[in-house]
């Protein structure tokens, strides 16, 4: 149990450190703090966590022992690459053929 909920602290406690991290770095430049700017850090946290929770659910389910900090780095590299994909999609939908 006390294993158990370690782990559920790492994959949840991980995205909300990281996202925090990044988001104060942008949301601070001006020095306020607006709604949006709050709806995007609570996007990211749910997100994050999301990936890192169904990741750790699925594999275990599996079978698989894997440590949580492998499972909440993975997330973090799946929301980049999602993230990516996302900002791709829009450069190619703005552009304006002649």
């Amino acid at each position: 149990m006390i294993e158990t909920l370690k782990n559920i602290g790492i994959i949840i406690g991980l995205p909300v450190l990281r996202s925090v991290a990044g988001w104060a770095v942008s949301a601070l430049e001006d020095l306020k703090v607006n709604t949006f700017e709050w709806k995007q850090l609570v996007q990211t946290v749910i997100r994050v966590g999301m990936i890192g929770g169904v990741a750790y659910i699925g594999f275990d389910a599996a079978g698989y022992d894997i440590p949580a900090i492998s499972v909440a780095a993975g997330a973090f590299l799946a929301d980049i690459f999602f993230g990516a994909l996302k900002d791709a999609k829009k450069t190619t939908t703005t552009k304006v053929k002649p």
